[in-house]
């Protein structure tokens, strides 16, 4: 009569435990099915990107729908290998799901071009190739199973058992991790994003999920964390999409236009123009014109994109503003506090870059760009600031274009000659 009430508690605990498992596997596959859903109807982001989203959610449906068939299999009486298959298929994919990740972020193809050599494309080839050995050393410490080294076993009654290498496959995991969110943060600022609290909820799901899993490891609420964190990636993703201008990579006209409520700090603009870029265009055409934009605004982003907001303002225009809290650091650095003459020496470092042969590029920048500066000063700015230099954000954007129309105009009355792109 005891055993039999024993083993009416162990079946109800069972049955309690699959279910609970099984539910749970299925909301993260409604979950990654919604995402689907909305990557469908997306016709904002990029096609290559939208497949390269749509791979990642599929491997994470397999791993989810494996790991949901392991725990129904469980101590079941089935073949011994197919539940090896499975569990070995399901951890190998876990790292792998950084390396689908970081791709979704960074163009490898770009990558590998010999035209892209900067501090940035370097560091990133080399966190990818670094998530690429940790998936590959993953492989070979799940394969090492057949020396008898294991990260699991399978007992003789088909339970799962974690082996003496767990430890190690936990660290391989962590690490992958840490290198995808690495690669993501490098990604953050050099797209100029502002979303840090998306990226810490991306990350944070995904470790607190598997936390649970390793004190947990009948549970599979990592599966479902990892699941909501891919809605946080599209949040990220799309935020970056709304706030690029498409060309040149830089912040687009919309947020530039938010610049003039936001603003309310002591800081510099510059407004910058391409000369003689209409001859350019009528010239050599548009193809060859975009490619000037795409290289200007490269060496705007390398000369101000430390420091300050980098964006395109419409066609061959573009604006720089400094960050909050940077003209307060410069300005310690400039004799007598000038902050007129910080800001020409501002305009300097862009004129330096573009006078310099531009030998990864099929353009040659010799024809210049024309620049104008203005400085706007908080209204919490001390009295030492004349009333004459308390202006509006606005006004001190019109001051710039202005001053940049003049170095235009110079420009022109010096007739410099152009260089063929």
């Amino acid at each position: 009569m005891q055993g039999g009430v024993h083993s009416q508690i162990d079946k109800e605990g069972i049955l309690t435990y699959t279910s609970n498992y099984c539910i749970t596997a299925g909301l993260s596959i409604l979950f990654l099915i919604g995402c689907l859903v909305h990557l469908n109807e997306n016709d904002v982001f990029p096609l290559r990107t939208i497949k390269k989203f749509k791979r990642l959610i599929a491997v994470l449906i397999t791993e989810t729908i494996l790991d949901c068939l392991f725990a129904l299999l469980d101590g079941k009486n089935v073949d011994v290998v197919f539940l090896y298959v499975i569990k070995f298929t399901e951890l190998f994919l876990n790292p792998f799901l950084a390396l689908l990740v970081f791709d979704i972020f960074f163009e490898v193809d770009k990558a590998k071009s010999k035209r892209h050599k900067s501090e940035y494309f370097l560091t990133m080839v080399k966190i990818r190739n670094t998530i690429t050995l940790l998936v590959v050393f993953n492989g070979i410490l799940l394969s090492l199973m057949v020396f008898g080294w294991n990260v699991f076993t399978i007992d003789e009654a088909n339970f799962y058992r974690r082996g003496i290498l767990t430890p190690v496959y936990l660290i391989v995991l962590g690490l992958s991790i840490a290198a995808l969110i690495w690669g993501l943060v490098l990604f953050s600022r050099n797209s100029q994003s502002s979303l840090k609290s998306t990226l810490f909820f991306f990350a944070s799901t995904i470790v607190v999920g598997i936390i649970i899993r390793d004190i947990f490891p009948k549970t599979n609420y990592d599966f479902l964390c990892i699941s909501v964190s891919v809605s946080f990636l599209l949040i990220y993703y799309s935020h970056i999409t709304l706030r690029l201008d498409p060309l040149t990579k830089l912040l687009n006209r919309q947020v530039y236009m938010r610049m003039f409520e936001r603003v309310n700090y002591t800081t510099i603009i510059i407004a910058i123009d391409a000369n003689n870029f209409k001859h350019i265009n009528d010239t050599y055409g548009h193809e060859c014109g975009d490619r000037t934009l795409k290289q200007i605004a490269k060496l705007i982003h390398k000369a101000y994109g430390k420091n300050a907001h980098c964006f395109r303002t419409g066609g061959d225009e573009f604006c720089v503003i400094l960050k909050q809290g940077v003209f307060e650091e410069l300005i310690e650095e400039t004799p007598h506090f000038d902050a007129y003459a910080l800001a020409r020496s501002l305009t300097e470092d862009l004129s330096a870059l573009i006078g310099q042969p531009q030998k990864d590029s099929q353009i040659h920048l010799e024809y210049g760009v024309s620049q104008g500066t203005g400085v706007f000063y908080s209204p919490e700015t001390h009295d030492t600031i004349s009333l004459n230099e308390r202006k509006s954000f606005r006004e001190v954007v019109e001051i710039a274009d202005r001053n940049m129309y003049k170095a235009k105009e110079e420009f022109k009355n010096q007739q410099l000659p152009l260089t063929n792109p």
